[in-house]
């Protein structure tokens, strides 16, 4: 009878192990660390108004950079945009860990224009070239802190996400193939911690 029980139990705990290696193989965890640097250039030339805005996000995959100018004509009403992504595993961004500054080396980017074609009265599309970019920013203010936590369920499934991040006002500078930006009307850094995970019982 004895050993019966010694069979029994040695089955338990094999059949244990055998669920919490499938409970664990069914669980997923992700952490990522980046920084976040973007500003926004306005500019007003008799009745033409100029938009640029310069968006750079770092993670521990790469960097992801993103630019538009947005161009108005008061006059005629018409607008047009040139806008561009790239994504890169090159070091071309860096940020101070207190947030005083921050810096994208020279990068050409491939961007896309949208305009009003005159001559056949509608807006049209098409491939722009390259705009070549690079910018600085210069931190001021306070430091803010924030952090951030979800939980959420659906049956088995649940997931959860936490973020802790540093927030600073900034002012820019930037360069457009060759074209002084000058200060920015009004930018920002950040950086950030984040976790997430997700289990299926």
């Amino acid at each position: 009878m004895r050993k019966s029980y010694t069979i029994i139990f040695a089955l338990i705990v094999l059949l244990s192990m055998a669920m919490g290696v499938q409970a664990l193989e069914s669980k997923t965890i992700e952490r990522n660390n980046g920084a976040h640097a973007s500003a926004d250039w306005v500019e007003t030339n008799d009745d033409v108004a100029t938009y640029t805005y310069l968006s750079v996000t770092e993670t521990d995959y790469g960097t992801d950079i993103y630019v538009s100018i947005w161009t108005y004509d008061e006059t005629t009403g018409y607008s047009s945009e040139k806008y561009g992504y790239m994504f890169t595993e090159d070091n071309v961004f860096s940020i101070d860990k207190k947030l005083n500054s921050a810096s994208l080396s020279e990068v050409e980017i491939d961007v896309s224009e949208w305009y009003y074609d005159e001559t056949e009265e509608y807006y049209t599309f098409e491939e722009a070239g390259t705009l070549t970019v690079s910018a600085d920013w210069t931190g001021i203010g306070d430091v803010s802190k924030g952090s951030y936590r979800s939980s959420s369920r659906d049956g088995d499934y649940v997931f959860r996400s936490a973020e802790n991040s540093l927030s600073r006002e900034a002012i820019a500078t930037g360069l457009i193939n060759g074209n002084d930006l000058g200060p920015s009307s009004y930018s920002w850094m950040n950086i950030f911690k984040s976790a997430y995970m997700s289990m299926e019982k």
